[in-house]
C-alpha cells in the first residue's frame, strides 16, 4: 500500500470512529451482538481457523478434524472421553480466562443509556456474564458451555454444576476420571450448547432469554437504537445476519466491528480493527458529557451492588445465573482439566488449589495481616488437614524474615495438590507434589499464570513424591 492510500485509510477509519462515538452518545439504547471474534482479544485461541484449532488440539489435525467436525453430538456417544476432553479444557480455557476490558467499556456504555441495554451473542463462553452484565440482558443463541444435560435427552433438564473432575490429556485428548451424568437417568450428561447436526439440544433456557430480549425491543418503538456488532464472521453467521435484518426492519444504525471486510458492510458504519481495539478508539472518541453519563451510571450501580442486589438501567432485578457462574471461576478449588507443562518437560495436573490473602486490613496504607504464630507452618497445617499426600514443599517467600515479630509475606498464599502420571521411579504409577507459595496481588495475571510461575521456580524430579496407583 502506498502513502497516499495509507493517509486515505487512516483518515476513513478515524471518520468511522468518531462517527460510530457521535452514534453512541446520542443513542437512547444500545444492543450489543457479539461473535467469536470478540473473545480473540481475552487471549482465547482461534478456534474458526484450521490453524488456530489445530495448534490448540494437535491429535485433532492428524485425524484430520476441524472445529465444526468436532462440535458434533455423535462423539458423546462413540468417544466420549475424547469428546469431554475437548469440551471439559474448553470450560477451563473460558474460567480462566479474564474478559478483555472491551466488555467493561460496552457494559458502562449501556448502562449510561436511558432505554437500557442488551446482549445477543453466538459465544458459549459466558464471558458476558463473567464481565458482571446483567444476566437478564443477555440472549446466548448457542446455549452456554457451563450449564448441563442429558445426552439422551431423557428429560427437558438444564442444570449449572461445579466443573467435571477431570484430567484432561491435550496430546492425546482424552478425559481421564468420573465423567458428568444426568442426574435424572445416570446416563452421559453433555454441555447445553448447539452443535452441528444437533436435534438434542435443548433450547429452553435460550427460549426464555430471546422472550425477554423480544419483550425489550418492543419497548422502543421511537426511541434511538444503537446496534454494535463486534467479532461476528460468516463461517456462522448467526450474528451478523441478525444484526443486518434488525438495522434494516427498525431504523436502527448498524456499526460492525471486523478486521476483515465483508458483504453488508455497505450498509453499516465499519470499524475494521480488532473488538478491543476499536472499543478503545471509541472511547477515546466519546464526548466527555456521555463519559461523565457512564461515569454516574457505573457510581450507582455500585452503589446499588453494595446494597446487597443488582439492578439494570430499566430497573429489572438480576437473576443469580451471573452470581453462579462468577463462583465458578472465582471458585477455591478447581477442576482437574487444568494441564500445565513443567520445565522438564513432564505434565501435570492440578487436583486443588486453595488461595487466600495473608492480610486482613491496611494500616497508614501499608498492608498488614492478622498474626499467626507461622504464616507458614499454618499453611502445612491447612494442607495437611484438606489435602491427601505427601509433606507439602514451601516456596521460599522473598524478603521474608522469619524471625520479625510481624514478617511480611506477599499478598497472596497459594496451597496446590499437582500430579503427573510419569514415574519417579520402576514402582511408582506417577508422582506428585503438595505445593505452598506466596505471591503478589496482580490482576493482570491469571490463576493458572500464577501457578507456571511457581512451577517454573522447583525442581520436580527432586522435590516430588512417588505414589502407587
Amino acid at each position: 500500500m502506498n502513502q497516499l492510500a495509507e493517509t486515505v485509510a487512516d483518515e476513513r477509519a478515524h471518520l468511522a470512529v468518531q462517527r460510530a462515538a457521535d452514534l453512541i452518545a446520542n443513542a437512547e439504547a444500545l444492543l450489543i451482538m457479539a461473535g467469536a471474534g470478540m473473545s480473540v482479544d481475552s487471549g482465547l485461541p482461534d478456534f474458526r481457523s484450521p490453524q488456530g484449532f489445530w495448534r490448540a488440539y494437535p491429535p485433532l489435525e492428524k485425524l484430520g478434524l476441524s472445529f465444526e467436525d468436532m462440535a458434533q453430538p455423535r462423539w458423546f456417544a462413540e468417544k466420549p472421553r475424547m469428546a469431554w476432553a475437548w469440551y471439559g479444557h474448553r470450560q477451563q480455557l473460558y474460567r480462566e480466562t479474564k474478559p478483555h476490558a472491551g466488555y467493561q467499556l460496552l457494559r458502562e456504555w449501556g448502562q449510561a443509556m436511558p432505554a437500557g441495554s442488551f446482549v445477543v451473542t453466538s459465544n458459549v463462553d459466558g464471558h458476558f456474564f463473567f464481565a458482571d452484565f446483567p444476566a437478564d440482558r443477555i440472549v446466548e443463541k448457542h446455549g452456554s458451555i457451563h450449564r448441563y444435560q442429558c445426552t439422551t435427552p431423557c428429560t427437558a433438564a438444564i442444570w449449572l454444576d461445579s466443573p467435571p473432575d477431570l484430567m484432561i490429556g491435550l496430546t492425546t485428548l482424552q478425559a481421564f476420571g468420573e465423567l458428568p451424568h444426568c442426574p435424572e437417568c445416570g446416563g452421559l450428561a453433555r454441555p447445553n450448547v448447539l452443535m452441528f447436526n444437533d436435534d438434542a439440544w435443548i433450547p429452553n433456557v435460550t427460549l426464555e432469554q430471546n422472550e425477554r430480549y423480544t419483550d425489550w425491543l418492543a419497548g422502543l418503538s421511537g426511541k434511538r437504537l444503537v446496534i454494535i456488532e463486534c467479532g461476528a464472521g460468516t463461517a456462522i453467521p448467526t450474528i451478523r445476519l441478525a444484526a443486518q435484518r434488525l438495522a434494516e426492519t427498525s431504523l436502527a444504525t448498524l456499526i460492525r466491528v471486523n478486521p476483515a471486510p465483508t458483504e453488508g458492510d455497505e450498509s453499516a458504519v465499519v470499524l475494521r480493527l480488532p473488538a478491543l481495539q476499536a472499543l478503545t478508539s471509541i472511547q477515546q472518541a466519546l464526548p466527555e458529557s456521555f463519559q461523565r453519563r457512564c461515569a454516574e451510571s457505573a457510581h450507582k450501580e455500585r452503589k446499588l451492588s453494595q446494597e446487597g442486589f443488582k439492578t439494570n438501567p430499566g430497573g429489572i432485578i438480576s437473576t443469580d445465573t451471573s452470581d453462579y457462574l462468577r463462583n465458578i471461576k472465582g471458585s477455591k478449588v478447581y477442576s482437574r482439566a487444568w494441564q500445565i507443562t513443567l520445565p522438564c518437560g513432564w505434565i501435570v495436573w492440578v487436583d486443588h488449589l486453595d488461595v487466600r490473602r495473608t492480610y486482613g486490613g491496611m494500616i497508614e496504607g501499608l498492608p498488614w495481616r492478622q498474626l499467626t504464630d507461622d504464616e507458614i507452618e499454618s499453611a502445612r497445617v491447612f494442607v495437611r488437614n484438606n489435602f491427601h499426600g505427601p509433606e507439602p514443599v514451601v516456596i521460599p517467600p522473598k524478603l521474608y524474615d522469619a524471625k520479625s515479630k510481624s514478617p511480611i509475606l506477599p499478598a497472596l498464599r497459594f496451597a496446590a495438590q499437582i500430579r503427573t502420571f510419569e514415574p519417579l521411579t520402576e514402582q511408582d504409577e506417577g508422582s506428585w507434589m503438595n505445593l505452598i507459595w506466596f505471591a503478589e496481588i496482580d490482576d493482570d495475571k491469571t490463576t493458572k499464570a500464577f501457578i507456571e510461575e511457581a512451577l517454573n521456580q522447583i525442581d520436580w524430579k527432586a522435590s516430588a513424591s512417588g505414589y502407587l496407583g
